[in-house]
């Protein structure tokens, strides 16, 4: 294979370099990217024959499939002679396709960025892409945005959409329009411009006054939380350490838990937010103290999940939901360098709630095939512990420890179940709450008060209740 020149051409004629042109001279082939460029008029004045790849936007049915197309079409043409292949900026997809497949032939001449003298108007850091990229960029708020190649309406409308996901959306942008003049207008009306075409870029200037924005992203959050922990922030914010947050993060995600369970997605996101918080601020204790940072959070639960996750990154097999807990309890194990199934159960969390963690620990009893064979067969166990509390009771003796014994055979029923004891517990203590809610009000309608009446009155109250729930 001869040698490829990869030429950033610009738009315009005298955007063209010297260095290209005499690449252009020398190559024994020249192919454009599209003739919609200046440098066709150059070519033809200097009697320099060319051809184009205009047609395979017919042919492709999507953008990665027209990157491949064209950089195979160069290699082939290479395989005749030095070929020079022209595009508007050395950053076309199909440039990347072409180095992977040739990139050791590859020499590249980058010309002038198609977003020209809108780099002028960017003020520190900056992320650029395609327009067509608009659905994999990544924002943030602090940054600049540099948006190349708004060719349609249709475009510009699904790229303002995405921007103001991050910027508001009155925020003043600068325009680089198709003849190569500078204007500035708003977000909102990106998608209202006069004309569009491949030359058209935009710019988003970094909005790094927090109060100013209408959405917010992670950066922002932390962004928050610093200043907020930092001298002349928050009094309390500041006191704040890991002890004094340590149930915090249990009620804030308790309270997550609650919206799950009214099917309230207005409370759910509010109170994941909660959640979030909660370790946003650790993380930046930690931070201040040296320990660590919220990317070691991150990159922590990152490389967990992958490496939990070996039938997906790598060559472990786990088709069904079962298989995939069992591996992963597997990989568990061997990551915790835990020899024997006690330190297992020894390992689930002493600070869970006792239920919850007492159907976790007779999980990881079951995985070694320390279990009954059905809840059936575990009824009877309910039965037994139930009479040796009852003979507690009566000694007098022993009596906390019977009845932890009898929940925990209540448990073990409920999980041979498939029942959450956690959630089946808190639907009967809502059930009591309800009824006793409307025994009180029949009460109340009869012109009596609950302190005043015996029990067995209050039971007449309580089993008109049930039948009328019945009925």
């Amino acid at each position: 294979m001869s040698q490829i020149i990869v030429i950033g051409c610009g738009h315009r004629r005298e955007q063209i370099t010297l260095e290209a042109m005499e690449a252009l001279k020398a190559a024994d082939a020249v192919l454009l990217h599209t003739r919609r460029c200046g440098l066709q008029n150059w070519l033809d004045a200097q009697g320099i024959a060319c051809a184009s790849l205009d047609e395979l936007y017919e042919r492709a049915e999507d953008f990665d499939e027209h990157a491949r197309l064209a950089a195979q079409a160069v290699v082939d043409a290479a395989q005749s002679g030095s070929v020079a292949y022209a595009v508007f900026d050395v950053r076309d997809a199909s440039v990347r396709e072409l180095l992977r497949l040739a990139g050791e032939n590859v020499r590249v001449i980058a010309g002038p960025p198609v977003e020209e003298g809108l780099w002028a108007y960017a003020d520190g850091a900056t992320d650029c892409w395609a327009a067509s990229e608009w659905e994999g960029c990544v924002l943030h708020a602090d940054r600049n945005a540099m948006i190349r190649e708004l060719d349609t309406r249709e475009l510009a409308a699904e790229v303002k959409l995405r921007l103001m996901d991050c910027y508001p959306e009155e925020s003043q942008i600068f325009v680089r329009a198709g003849e190569g003049g500078i204007f500035r207008t708003t977000l909102v009306e990106l998608d209202r411009l006069p004309a569009y075409d491949h030359r058209l870029s935009v710019l988003v200037p970094a909005q790094r006054e927090l109060t100013k924005l209408e959405r917010y992203g992670f950066d922002e959050l932390n962004r928050v939380i610093r200043i907020l922990r930092a001298p002349g922030g928050c009094p309390w914010d500041r006191k704040q350490t890991h002890a004094t947050l340590r149930t915090n993060l249990v009620e804030e995600a308790y309270e997550a838990v609650d919206a799950i369970d009214r099917e309230d997605m207005d409370a759910f996101y509010d109170e994941l937010g909660d959640v979030l918080l909660q370790i946003v601020l650790h993380a930046e204790i930690a931070r201040e103290h040296g320990e660590f940072t919220i990317q070691d959070v991150t990159s922590a639960i990152t490389h967990k999940m992958i490496f939990r996750h070996q039938h997906v990154f790598g060559n472990a097999k786990a088709d069904t939901a079962d298989e995939v807990l069992d591996l992963w309890q597997k990989v568990k194990k061997a990551e915790r360098h835990q020899n024997t199934q006690a330190e297992v159960l020894r390992s689930v969390t002493r600070s869970l709630p006792a239920l919850m963690r007492a159907e976790k620990v007779q999980k990881r009893a079951a995985d070694v095939g320390f279990d009954w064979d059905s809840a059936r067969a575990a009824f009877y166990k309910i039965g037994e512990e139930a009479e040796e509390l009852s003979r507690a009771v009566e000694s007098g003796a022993g009596v906390e420890e019977e009845a932890g014994d009898l929940l925990f055979a209540v448990v073990n029923v409920l999980r041979l179940l498939k029942i959450d004891p956690e959630i089946a517990l808190n639907r009967a203590t809502n059930k009591f709450v309800d009824r006793f809610a409307e025994m009180e009000r029949l009460i109340f309608a009869d012109g009596r008060r609950p302190a005043e009446m015996s029990l067995a009155e209050m039971d007449a109250y309580w089993d008109r209740v049930k039948l009328s729930e019945n009925a």
